[in-house]
């Protein structure tokens, strides 16, 4: 009869601490996929943000060094 006063709390403990463990395991699985999907994507927006960057400086740098020319500098 006492061995069921120490038995039953200490199984429950061993379940739910297993059991919190697998949650664990799966929510840190889902985490770095996750991270992994937004350091694809800030690379890929970097390498996007960079080409968009040159396409609208090099007209305004062409026409800086053409008004340099023309005012002889």
């Amino acid at each position: 009869m006492a061995l069921e006063y120490i038995v039953g709390p200490v199984l429950a403990l061993l379940v739910g601490m297993k059991f919190t463990d697998m949650k664990y395991k799966d929510q840190q699985a889902k985490i770095d996929a996750v991270l992994t999907q937004v350091d694809e994507k800030i690379v890929e927006q970097n390498t996007t943000i960079s080409q968009q960057t040159l396409k609208i400086m090099l007209p305004v740098a062409k026409s800086v060094t053409k008004i340099n020319e023309q005012l002889g500098l």
